[in-house]
């Protein structure tokens, strides 16, 4: 009977192990181990709006030849003209590109004596960029080259309109010879500037106008701003890992996941991201680069209004910087040293970002206190810009710009002139005043 009663409970333990069995190998358990992995995890949505790279390239002024060494200048800022001649330049073709020295031209004179308008970009755009923008013919050996001017003047002495393009190294030129451009439309382009302020050259290069300008006004505008919680979704890869280094209610606050590092300044309004890149061999490709860095804005906080492509430095790692310069109604915002804003800055190793600095502040629509402000010109602005020179700042560009001043619930902006210097440095060189002209 014992026997019998063992044999039975022996058989009931296998018939159990071997439903455990069953169960095991084709049943799912009731909980499954969670393992989070990176498309685990849900994209944050998009801050900002996206951009695309032909946008942020246009040029910095307009110079308008007209003849009789006399000239005007056209800024983004006066979007009538600016616009009329930049879209129809940019339904042109430009074709047959020939490559010659740059002094293979007297251009002092052409200065002085042709009509034509120069289009300066104030950086260097690499043809492979330029074509976004113009139809320029691809089929050259020099595409790899980079262009910071554009020159088309009819030509006296040949009855006929000329188009180059200058290299950003300053030794060459390369002429379209089959441009889709007539005398009548160098002739349009100069009319536009035939009623509009004066401007004289200081030394063929910077041109300063020949009254106070009383154009723009200083103005209050509303703004918003991306909280450090938005950024921190946005810039982390996992923002549960994120530990506070510092957190000062009067200092910058300092956020970290041991990798990636975080910076909030300026009372909230300034971010600096860094993640470091391991150093690779070979050289880094501007195209590349200023691709990636558009991309890598348009994912992690977008385009506060309108951005240009400006002048950067090469850092000392070998890494690339990157600038855009911010505008608000076609007036680059320009701050001093006293306060980082108006702009966004990358710097880049072949394509992988390991520095972004940018505001955090969105400006608004909404202006108020508006004041017509006068800017000076003529002598009195020549002789703030030869006392720059004789400091050894060597001035390359200048042109009208807003100077912000962040209050509680608005943003001051003021006319300013800024000066861009060779070095790429951007300076504030006169502030405007009370309107003292008619």
């Amino acid at each position: 009977m014992i026997e019998k009663g063992k044999s039975v409970l022996l058989f009931l333990l296998v018939a159990v192990s071997l439903v455990q069995s069953y169960f095991l190998a084709y049943s799912r358990p009731y909980m499954e181990a969670k393992v989070k992995t990176e498309q685990d995890y849900v994209n944050t949505e998009p801050l900002g709006t996206e951009e695309q790279v032909e946008n942020l390239i246009f040029p910095e002024q307009l110079v308008i030849h007209l003849g009789n060494d006399k000239h005007t200048v056209f800024y983004p800022s006066t979007p009538t003209f600016y616009d009329l001649i930049l879209k129809k330049l940019q339904s042109r073709e430009f074709k047959g590109m020939k490559s010659d020295s740059v002094n293979s031209v007297d251009w002092d004179q052409i200065r002085r004596e042709d009509q034509g308008v120069e289009l300066r970009f104030g950086r260097a755009i690499p043809f492979e960029l330029l074509q976004r923008v113009f139809k320029i013919d691809s089929d050259f050996l020099f595409t790899r080259d980079s262009i910071d001017r554009m020159w088309i003047y009819a030509s006296k002495d040949r009855d006929e309109v000329r188009t180059f393009f200058f290299s950003a190294d300053g030794r060459q030129v390369y002429e379209s010879l089959r441009a889709d451009l007539t005398i009548g439309d160098v002739e349009g382009y100069v009319g536009f500037g035939q009623f509009w302020d004066p401007y004289t050259s200081l030394d063929g290069n910077v041109y300063v106008p020949e009254k106070p300008i009383t154009r723009m006004q200083a103005l209050e505008v509303s703004f918003d701003r991306y909280t450090t919680e938005q950024m921190q979704d946005n810039l982390f890869f996992d923002p549960e890992s994120i530990r506070t280094i510092q957190d000062s209610k009067t200092g910058p606050q300092v956020y970290t996941d041991t990798k990636i590092g975080l910076k909030i300044e300026q009372d909230g309004t300034w971010l600096s991201y860094t993640d470091p890149v391991a150093p690779t061999e070979g050289d880094n490709d501007m195209v590349d680069n200023v691709m990636a860095a558009v991309s890598f804005v348009n994912q992690h906080g977008g385009w506060n209004g309108m951005h240009q492509l400006v002048k950067e430095t090469d850092s000392e790692t070998g890494s690339e910087v990157i600038r855009f310069q911010q505008f608000y109604k076609g007036v680059p915002l320009v701050s001093d040293r006293s306060m980082n804003f108006g702009f966004m800055q990358l710097t880049l190793q072949q394509g992988l970002v390991s520095s972004y600095n940018r505001s955090l502040v969105i400006v608004g629509d909404q202006v108020t206190n508006k004041r017509i402000r006068q800017l000076p010109g003529g002598n009195p602005l020549k002789a703030i810009l030869n006392s720059m020179e004789s400091e050894g700042k060597n001035i390359e560009a200048l042109y009208p710009a807003y100077q912000p001043e962040m209050q509680k619930d608005k943003v001051a902006l003021s006319p300013v002139w800024a000066a861009r210097l060779t070095t790429g440095e951007v300076v504030i060189v006169a502030k405007s005043g009370a309107v003292t002209v008619k």
